[in-house]
């Protein structure tokens, strides 16, 4: 299935650099690699200018850890019949697995370019760092590879032509036209009624691509409780070098209860009975391993606003409930408003590859809003997460208080309900369709 990532990777493949995808195990690394030889194929590539190794395979593992002289790695393309006269296309999975990768890639990087095209992948962020040096700086194109957002879910669920009138909207789209609520109009109440359906099975198991596809809800469940038990459980501890694996998973549950609230590490270290530098370094261990994300407060003011401690996501909210070990439908759930906010944030990220437009605010009064998009520091748009909400309802204290201090154009009321637009002071507030940011 194709992922909009592709579209972003393609033209680098006429580069020389390495390019690099990262992401957590299940995304669609793998998938993406397959995608990308398909279209070097179409490209009239030879097969034979293509080698794929894969490292967790135990044979291509051997045959590139045990070089002793990296130039020896031409007779292994060699060997598979690849003609060094020509440019060819070398595919790594898994390439944190050599124990020095780093060196492995710089060197046959410098001597054979652009002979040698690398594209590789890694599920660690943080074994990447810790094996790629500062040698490889200016050699690779990164990309991150994160669970499928809601328009390829759409796409994965079969609805095409859904799909795409839903990829026309987003964060950019409502801060970009002038009356982005007539796009809405373009949906029929059956259209609505149908995203609604798709919205609640998201909300619920998800944007793993593989689960995704999956029909039974028993399934899923099962599916993503493995990636919990594998990924999360088994392979970051592993990772972290992490000796007290009781305190580490204490600490994965807590953070799946606490999503959207502020991370404090002094609560934590309590509640998990772990030292709070240990919860420091497991907590930029989840990050770094792109299972959850630690979103930093907007402030220009230190003396009324939050300006240090962040709040908590998890980058798919199918990978929560499974920590969380629950899977009700999300109408009984009583954590319905956190989900539907972690919803907004895994939408966010997506617009934004490495999450840095995005913020939250609160001041000392306690006066909060979800989310703030910084289009730029001048420009700072807040963002409010409600199950439902109406225009005949007082706007929420945090947005006032937000409106008042930074005067923005646009506020956006995410929520279940239906497109609304109305204006509060010399602000326009657009009431959004969560399916719709």
């Amino acid at each position: 299935m194709p992922r909009d990532i592709l579209t972003e990777t393609l033209p680098f493949l006429d580069e020389e650099n390495i390019i690099l995808l990262v992401g957590a195990r299940q995304t669609g690394k793998t998938s993406l690699l397959y995608l990308l030889i398909k279209h070097l194929h179409r490209k009239n590539i030879s097969p034979s200018q293509i080698v794929y190794f894969d490292l967790e395979n135990i044979h291509d593992f051997s045959l590139l850890q045990n070089l002793t002289d990296f130039n020896d790695f031409l007779q292994i393309l060699k060997d598979r019949q690849v003609d060094l006269k020509k440019r060819a296309f070398v595919f790594i999975d898994e390439i944190q697995h050599l124990n020095n990768p780093s060196s492995f890639l710089k060197y046959l990087h410098d001597h054979y370019k652009p002979k040698l095209k690398f594209i590789v992948t890694g599920s660690s962020s943080l074994e990447i760092k810790k094996k790629f040096t500062d040698r490889l700086t200016g050699r690779i194109y990164r990309f991150v590879i994160k669970p499928l957002s809601f328009k390829e879910f759409l796409e994965f669920k079969g609805e095409g032509v859904l799909a795409k009138k839903v990829a026309k909207l987003g964060i950019n789209f409502w801060l970009k036209h002038s009356s982005p609520e007539v796009k809405i109009a373009d949906f029929s109440n059956s259209e609505k009624e149908k995203l609604a359906d798709f919205l609640n099975e998201y909300l619920v198991f998800g944007g793993y691509p593989a689960i995704s596809l999956r029909e039974s809800p028993l399934v899923k469940q099962k599916e993503l409780q493995e990636i919990y038990s594998l990924y999360v459980r088994r392979d970051i501890k592993d990772i972290g070098e992490i000796e007290d694996a009781g305190g580490y998973n204490r600490l994965v549950s807590l953070l799946g209860f606490q999503i959207g609230n502020l991370v404090k590490e002094t609560e934590l270290s309590i509640s998990s009975e772990l030292a709070r530098p240990t919860v420091k370094r497991y907590l930029f261990l989840l990050e770094n391993t792109f299972v959850l994300k630690l979103i930093s407060p907007f402030f220009t003011n230190k003396r009324i606003e939050i300006t240090k401690t962040p709040k908590v996501y998890f980058e798919d909210i199918g990978l929560r409930n499974g920590v969380v070990n629950n899977f009700e439908p999300f109408a009984k759930r009583a954590d319905s408003g956190a989900i539907l906010e972690n919803f907004v944030y895994s939408q966010l990220a997506k617009a934004d590859g490495f999450s840095e437009r995005i913020r939250f605010w609160r001041n000392q009064a306690k006066n909060e809003v979800d989310f703030v998009w910084l289009k730029d520091l001048r420009q700072p748009y807040p963002i409010e997460v409600k199950i439902k909400y109406s225009q005949k309802q007082t706007l929420p204290s945090g947005l006032k208080s937000f409106v008042k201090l930074y005067q923005p154009n646009k506020v956006f009321v995410i929520h279940l309900g239906d497109s609304a637009v109305f204006d509060f002071q010399k602000t326009r507030v657009y009431l959004i369709p969560a399916w719709a940011i």
